[in-house]
């Protein structure tokens, strides 16, 4: 009998306090890097929003005291913004840019409708007539090549048309090696601006360090190819939060590394260049997912992510999360003093109380940047309970007098059980199987997307892991022999899981570790699923 658990709480208190605290004050070490010349960069994607929207889709009219605003606070970073057509809110950009000095890139949208693309062109132009000390250039077409939505002869004559009427010169943007195989679009333009974004090259990005060299490297061979012609970088960037590819990381550290890092290059290179963003824009990340939206070097309520001189921080607010971390940890570990445990379970309590608050404040972290509507908050919220659930499972493991461990139900029955809630928190069975079943039915549509949309899904390893490793112990030896819709998702899970590993990506890894507890309890259930559903007639045939 343990009389006194509160002489195993105090100590696990503090051993736990302790690994929270060492731990955030590590992820939020200032770093040093390269500082961006007199910090301050050449030029700044802009499209006007209004803050706090979340808005999933492009935004259309914004107020004028709202450019005003964001060119104020651009201002201090750069003297140049490129922007993506003349229609909307940009003649009011341009006249903020006027007031104070500032340049910008005009760009006319082109596309596959030639009624737009006429209304694109005449409102560019008149704005270039206009302003013509204000604009630098208009851009006609953007990535048109890329979207293969005009040919090249087409498109050239359409720039020829506009350089013949413009004031200021004309220019073209798009993919270095689409311009490469287009050199009528080439020879038809004032000024070539190349896209080079490492993040997105395949089939694997290269790491945030090694990106300003590749992005070097790719501009040097370009401008070899095209000799004589005026060649700027139209679009780099690296985005601050995302999915990993390979080993190219999205974080706000490694954001700041290569802006900071490629500013300083192209600089003492003399390279003219723009960055995407000027501020960070929500709405695309419904068709890019999560890293669509963090490009900017301003989020969305106009706060700086990152200083352009100085050491960084990957995580500045890490007290904060050091605090929220500590208060969970706190909660969780109080749980441990109704459960019965002796000093053994005391220390694997605290390893799990730890890893559930950590696991905790990771997913709010990411539902922060991943949620797009009520029900993306919905999903982080079953997570979070799934979480917990896991956690709660693991305990009664721990505990020294715990019962016997019953099987889970099948998933049809706790499926149909749903419909019950009183019945399914009464019997134990239903409830692991409900859980069993939920966490397995979602990590196998994640898998699934992670095979066949592998660029824009995320991997959400925090919302997954500790599940994970308590049904692997829970169900270990137990899941049972005839649970076929288990086998077929266990099934699911192994070839998705290894279909989709990047050796260089420790998500990826992350992943197929998830994908690999959640199948392996179920190997049972798929000998017996095969050996009473497999090939008929494989015995001798008759003579």
């Amino acid at each position: 009998m343990i009389r006194h658990p509160g002489l195993f709480f105090l100590p696990a208190l503090a051993l736990g306090g302790l690994v929270i605290l060492l731990s955030w004050r590590s992820l939020g070490a200032p770093v040093p890097l390269p500082d961006a010349p007199d910090g301050r960069l050449d030029c700044l994607s802009y499209t006007p929003f209004e803050p706090g929207s979340r808005t999933t889709r492009t935004p259309g009219w914004v107020s004028p005291a709202r450019i005003d605003a964001d060119l104020q606070q651009l201002r201090a970073y750069t003297n140049c913004l490129r922007v993506y057509t003349p229609i909307g809110s940009t003649p009011a950009v341009i006249r903020a840019a006027e007031k104070l000095g500032m340049q910008v890139m005009l760009g006319a949208w082109i596309g596959s409708n030639l009624e737009q693309n006429d209304r694109e062109v005449a409102a560019a132009l008149e704005l270039a007539r206009r302003h013509p000390a204000t604009i630098s250039a208009i851009v006609v077409g953007n990535e048109v090549l890329l979207r293969r939505e005009m040919s090249p002869g087409k498109l050239a004559a359409l720039i020829r048309e506009v350089r013949e009427a413009s004031p200021v010169p004309v220019a073209y943007a798009d993919v270095a090696h689409f311009i490469d195989e287009a050199p009528e679009v080439a020879n038809a333009a004032d000024l070539l601006l190349i896209h080079i974004l490492p993040y997105w090259d395949e089939p694997e990005p290269p790491s945030a360090a090694a990106a300003v060299a590749q992005v070097m490297l790719v501009y040097e061979r370009f401008v070899a190819r095209w000799p004589g012609h005026e060649v700027m970088i139209g679009e780099t960037g690296w985005p601050s939060a995302g999915r990993q590819r390979g080993p190219g990381r999205p974080t706000l550290l490694n954001e700041a590394r290569f802006v900071r890092g490629f500013a300083a290059v192209a600089a003492a290179r003399g390279i003219r260049y723009n960055l995407i963003e000027a501020i960070d824009q929500p709405w695309k990340r419904t068709a890019e997912g999560t890293v669509g939206g963090y490009w900017g070097l301003l989020d969305e309520y106009r706060q700086p992510k990152f200083a352009l001189q100085g050491p960084v921080s990957d995580h500045p607010q890490w007290r904060s999360d050091a605090a929220a971390t500590a208060a969970l940890f706190a909660l969780l570990l109080a749980a441990g003093l109704g459960a019965r445990l002796r000093a053994a379970g005391w220390l694997g309590w605290t390893a799990v109380s730890l890893a559930c608050a950590f696991a905790l404040i990771f997913q709010w972290e990411t539902a922060l940047v991943m949620s797009r509507s009520m029900a993306g908050w919905i999903g982080a919220g079953i997570a979070a309970a799934a979480t917990l659930f896991a956690a709660g499972l693991l305990r009664t493991l721990l505990a020294h007098d715990a019962r016997p461990a019953v099987p889970p139900a099948s998933f049809a029955a706790a499926a149909a059980a749903l419909g019950r809630p009183v019945a399914l928190w009464r019997d134990a069975s239903l409830r692991l199987g409900a859980f069993a079943g939920l966490v397995m039915v979602a990590a196998a549509w994640i898998s699934l997307m992670l095979t066949v949309e592998p660029r824009h899904s995320d991997i959400p390893v925090a919302a997954f892991a500790l599940p994970a490793v308590a049904l692997a112990i829970r169900l270990a030896g137990r899941a049972g022999c005839d649970q076929r819709e288990a086998a077929l998702l266990a099934v699911l899970l192994l070839c998705c899981g290894l279909w989709q590993l990047e050796p260089e990506n420790p998500e990826s890894l992350a992943w197929l570790a998830i994908c690999l507890l959640l199948a392996l309890p179920w190997g049972g259930s798929l000998c017996s699923t095969l050996a009473r559903h497999g090939p008929r007639g494989s015995g001798p045939r008759s003579a």
